[in-house]
């Protein structure tokens, strides 16, 4: 306690000290005395130009002088350069014993500075500051090391400096406040001012440090380095569009942009110091906001206070601005003017901000300005005028180069056209910014015909290209356009690419529409290419490569079309009707088409592989799908549906067809066509390659036809030209031999046809054929002439129970044509018949085959007569004959018509004439036997009974053979007779003869009966009687009777009864008594007949004898002409 109070003591007799001492200060200090000191410390510092109205004294709170009313003059212009209503200098009391009192700290208060720079550089404030005499005390020793404030001040700034107008600029509200104010080093300041032009009221705010402030109180345009004042503060401003520029001039920064409108905000870091030459200002951190654009900056400005102007750089990012406040918000020159005119016009206009940009550049005559850097565009439009419309809604991403402006990521709206995607590009050039874009997105296929009408300009009504129609898909649409920006009019479309995905479309003059198309359709305002186009017609599908030029008349000189064809698609390939090809052609093969020349009649040149292709031509042709072959030709169509083939050619194995013509397609078929087959080789063909469904195995063929007609029916056509074949094999159905050494030449002439030649060789048969065939193409009418050097009629007749080898071709023949022949065969035979000098006239027509004027030669004989066959198609035939055979030998017909089991049981030789008529057919169930019906007269002169079934076993009955031992050999030799005769009448199955008669050097024979020839049954009575030199002898004969008619004339004779099976008949004679008695049917017919033989030619000598009995006989029938028989038969 003791020590606490010990260290108290001092204390108080400190302060006792200090308060006697300031009272005695107090009452011993003068106020005059110090404003005498002030006022000489002022004079010494300003001159005799400062004008202090009025100085206190004041020692509470602390020491201080109050300035009143200060004011410091211009000493060269006597203008006030400071004026203040109040100065406070707070002093220390030390500064009382002092000769100069310098205050620790300042504020001024209600101040007006009036700062004027001349036209050569001299600042106002440098007359005051600097002394004028050598013991004048500076500025500094008032100022150095204080704390300065500055409240309610003004600033009145005139420039004159390199300027043609003075600048001038007012500020109001000053605030000013300097902790500690360092003249060589850092001083940290607190700075805020109103500006006020014309009510405008900008505010200015700062905070920072200045450096070497001081260089602002020495002489010179251009302070040195080395003491050259800086400052590095952090300002906020907010400025009026006037103000801004104010402060721009006054830097010398001409190019700061005059179009703000409104206030602008800003805040920022700014660094200014001296540089290589002249004074840099940097701005970092900068904010700036205003009515037209919030952007965010770093600013760098090099060589202010220059007489040349400054250089610029700096990187800003802004808020979305519209691009119409672009010029105004830019330095002067960084938009070029033929872009600033599009802006104006509004040909371009949106909203843009820059994502990173930089600038840099001058206004230097040498220099130029450079922006770089990303914007985004927003709400954009770009016109390219009426024709070609605008993009709107736009947005992308824009980056800014050296010479260009890159932009991309594209979305809007362009007409119809959704902008999903594009990129562009402005380049500057010596004739001005030139744009360059493309930009698309998704568009249907049913608008997209449409759409490049307007853009592209097709609207020529009846282009080809215009008739496509879409029908369902969309795809990816790109369009390009270039031009100057100068003149937006002038941006024109260059070309546009469609990316069809899987669309369909419809194709003029197709009747179904194409699917699943892919590609690139490449457009332009002349030309459409297309670019791996693929795509389906039905089944088909194909692949298009090549370009259309659209100028003038649509053109194309490469457009490649290939792929893979099916048959249905064909039929429905044309709009208009068009061949069967349904039922010629089947499969799927591939085509290749070269299309060139105008669209409107184009060029087309192609090939159709036929591998894969099933060929049917009835008829003609018929080719598996396995085999190889290539269909070439080359078309002009022109707009009227006209198709001139100026090449065609089919080519298989060993087959070559060319041809060439004209069709026209409209409602119907029209064409005018030639074709050539070059030499075919039939047994070269390929064994699955069908030829005239291989009728033809051998020879060559080759020929020209030249086909001309309407409609899809070849036998309405007009058909000329010539075919040949040569050392032909034909093989006919029906026709078990091959036809061989087949020759033919036809002359087609319109629906008529020449057969110069046809020469055929078949089995034995060699024959010819020429004449005309009318109407070959529908029902041929033909006029022949036939003639053969062999020909074997066995062809014409059945064979073994089957149909004969010609029945199939002459029913088609008889049923599809009409025929007129001329027949004239040198040799022909049947069997072992010959007959030279055949001739006839051949007529056939509705199924009916006749034969008149029949004529030929056998042996020494004679053969006549006409036939008539009914061939119904695929049913029996029908017969009518007439015939008349004279002196044929009957060996012949026998070796002809039987086979060697009935030769060896029956044979029988001399000269046969026979007459007769007979008909039948084969509708019978039981055959033909049952219908047959006719007449047959027969005659058998000078011949020999060798083998038989019936007069010989008579003969052996009646035991001849034995007892002419001797005298006639019967079994070497045979029964000789001189005339063998019957009329035979065949109805019913029935033959029925009532006059048959044998008369011969032995015995005389006669008989009557029947024979049916369904049930092989024969039914006949015959009589015998000996005759001539061996009468005598053969009435020892047990059979032999005398017979006693009513006249009382005898007849030796014997009758026999024969029954049974032809070819073994039974034969048993008949007793006499029962022909005493009376006989009755064949019996007594056969007995009249051998009566009347017998006495005959006694009645013939002896008329006398008979004229009773002939006066009462009828007189003899005239006998009915064969020719009457035929036509009532």
């Amino acid at each position: 306690m003791s020590s606490k109070r010990k260290s108290l003591i001092p204390t108080l007799l400190l302060i006792m000290v200090v308060c006697v001492v300031g009272v005695v200060y107090l009452a011993t200090f003068r106020t005059e005395d110090v404003q005498v000191v002030v006022r000489d410390l002022v004079a010494r510092s300003f001159g005799e130009h400062v004008v202090i109205e009025r100085i206190q004294v004041g020692f509470f709170p602390y020491p201080h002088l109050d300035l009143k009313n200060v004011s410091i003059q211009n000493p060269e212009q006597g203008t006030p350069v400071f004026q203040a209503k109040h100065v406070q200098l707070d002093l220390n009391f030390l500064s009382f014993v002092q000769d100069i009192p310098m205050p620790h700290a300042l504020i001024i208060e209600h101040s007006v500075f009036n700062l004027r720079r001349d036209e050569n550089g001299q600042w106002n404030y440098l007359n005051v500051l600097q002394g004028e005499s050598p013991d004048q005390v500076e500025i500094g020793a008032w100022l150095l090391g204080r704390s300065l404030k500055l409240t309610n001040g003004t600033v009145h700034l005139e420039d004159q400096y390199r300027r043609e107008s003075a600048f001038i600029i007012h500020a109001e509200d000053v605030e000013l406040q300097v902790e500690q104010l360092v003249w060589d080093g850092p001083t940290e300041m607190l700075l805020s001012a109103r500006f006020s032009e014309e009510g405008t009221g900008s505010m200015l705010s700062a905070y920072g440090t200045l450096q070497d402030i001081g260089g602002f109180l020495k002489d010179g345009n251009t302070p040195g380095r080395d003491s050259s004042p800086q400052f590095d503060v952090h300002t906020r401003m907010d400025l009026a569009r006037e103000t801004l520029v104010q402060c721009a001039n006054f830097f010398d920064v001409h190019e700061v942009p005059i179009g703000f409108q409104g206030r602008t905000k800003v805040q920022g870091h700014l660094h200014f110091a001296p540089g290589i030459e002249g004074y840099d200002l940097s701005v970092s951190d900068l904010v700036v906001l205003t009515d037209s654009i919030d952007l965010n900056s770093e600013i760098s400005v090099k060589g202010l206070w220059l007489p040349e102007p400054p250089t610029f750089s700096g990187q800003w990012s802004s808020a979305p601005v519209a691009i119409q406040h672009l010029p105004q918000l830019l330095p002067e020159g960084l938009i070029p003017s033929e872009l600033s005119d599009a802006i104006h016009r509004q040909s371009v206009s949106g909203k843009i901000q820059a994502v990173s940009a930089t600038f840099t550049g001058s206004s230097r005559k040498e220099a130029s300005y450079t922006l770089k850097g990303k914007f985004q565009l927003s709400e954009g439009k770009l016109d390219f005028g009426p024709k070609l419309g605008a993009v709107k809604e736009m947005t992308c991403t824009i980056t800014v180069g050296t010479d260009e402006i890159r932009f991309f990521d594209f979305h809007g709206q362009y007409e119809e056209l959704p902008v999903t995607q594009g990129e562009g590009m402005i380049v500057f050039d010596e004739q001005g910014p030139w744009l360059t874009t493309e930009f698309g997105g998704r568009v249907s296929a049913s608008k997209i015909i449409g759409l490049m009408q307007t853009i592209a300009g097709w609207h020529v009504p009846q282009r080809p290209e215009e008739a496509l129609q879409g029908k369902a898909g969309s795809g990816l649409l790109m369009l390009r356009f270039a031009g100057p920006l100068k003149d937006p009019q002038a941006i024109a479309f260059q070309s546009a690419k469609y990316h069809p995905e899987r669309i369909a479309m419809q194709l003029p003059g197709l009747r179904m529409i194409l699917t699943q198309v892919e590609g690139i359709f490449a457009i332009s305002e002349n030309h459409l290419r297309f670019e791996n186009v693929t795509g389906l017609y039905g089944d088909s599908d194909f692949h298009i490569q090549g370009t259309i030029d659209l100028e003038g008349e649509s053109y194309t000189d490469d457009l490649r079309i290939q792929g893979h064809f099916s048959d249905r698609d064909l039929r429905t390939l044309l709009s208009v009707p068009a061949l069967p090809t349904q039922e010629i052609i089947s499969g799927r093969s591939q085509y290749l088409l070269m299309v060139a020349g105008q669209l409107r009649n184009p060029s087309v040149k192609g090939r159709i592989s036929l591998q894969g292709l099933e060929i049917h031509l009835p008829g003609i042709l018929s080719k598996p799908s396995s085999l190889a072959g290539n269909l070439d030709f080359h078309v002009r169509i022109d707009n009227k549906r006209q198709f001139t083939f100026d090449s065609m050619a089919l080519s298989l194995p060993s087959i070559r067809f060319a041809g060439k013509g004209k069709f026209h397609y409209d409602q119907t078929l029209t064409f005018n066509a030639s074709l050539t087959a070059e030499p075919i080789r039939f047994e070269s063909l390929p064994p699955d390659l069908e030829l005239f469904e291989k009728t033809i195995s051998s020879g060559i063929m080759e020929g020209v036809v030249h086909l001309r007609g309407t409609g899809g029916d070849w036998r309405s056509w007009s058909k000329s030209g010539q075919v040949t074949l040569t050392d032909g094999v034909v093989n006919i159905e029906g026709i078990r031999s091959p036809i061989s050494r087949v020759a033919l030449q036809v002359k087609l002439a319109g629906h008529a046809a020449e057969l110069k030649r046809l020469q055929w060789n078949l089995e034995k048969s060699q024959t010819q054929a020429k004449g005309f065939i009318l109407t070959w193409d529908s029902r041929p009418n033909m006029k022949l002439s036939l003639t053969a050097t062999r020909f074997d009629l066995d062809l014409l007749l059945p064979r073994d129970k089957q149909r004969s080898p010609l029945r199939e071709l002459l029913e088609t023949i008889a049923n599809t044509a009409k025929v007129s022949a001329k027949l004239q065969f040198n040799r022909a035979s049947y069997r072992n018949l010959k007959i030279r000098n055949l001739s006839g006239q051949l007529n056939m027509n509705k199924g009916i085959i006749r034969i008149d004027r029949i004529r030929g030669k056998a042996d020494n004989g004679t053969i006549q007569g006409r036939v008539s066959v009914n061939l119904p198609v695929q049913q029996p035939a029908a017969v009518k004959t007439w015939f008349s055979i004279n002196s044929i030998p009957l060996l012949t017909l026998e070796k002809t018509l039987l086979d060697t089991q009935a030769l060896d049981k029956q044979l029988m030789t001399g000269l046969m004439t026979m007459d007769g008529a007979l008909q039948g057919h084969g509708r019978n169930p039981l055959g033909v036997l049952p219908t047959l019906k006719g007449r047959l007269k027969l005659t058998i002169k000078d011949g020999r009974i060798k083998r038989g079934v019936v007069i010989p076993k008579i003969l052996a009955i009646m035991n001849l053979p034995n007892m002419l031992r001797g005298k006639v050999d019967l079994e070497k030799d045979g029964y000789p007779f001189d005339r063998q005769s019957g009329t035979f009448a065949i109805a019913d199955g029935q033959i029925v003869s009532t006059d048959m008669v044998m008369d011969g050097p032995v015995v005389k024979m006669t008989a009557a009966g029947q024979y049916n020839l369904v049930n092989d049954n024969l039914d006949v009575v015959t009589a015998v009687s000996p005759l001539g030199s061996y009468f005598k002898l053969l009435q020892e004969i047990p059979l032999v009777h005398l017979l006693l008619d009513d006249e009382e004339q005898g007849i030796n004779l014997a009758m026999f009864s024969v029954k049974g099976p032809f070819r073994n008949p039974a034969i048993e004679p008949l007793a006499m008594e029962s022909v005493a008695v009376g006989l009755k049917g064949f019996g007594k017919l056969a007995l009249s007949i051998l009566k009347n033989t017998i006495t005959l030619p006694q009645k013939i000598l002896f008329p006398d004898d008979n004229k009773e009995a002939g006066a009462s006989s009828p007189e003899p029938q005239k006998q009915e002409s064969e020719d009457t028989f035929m036509e009532t038969y």
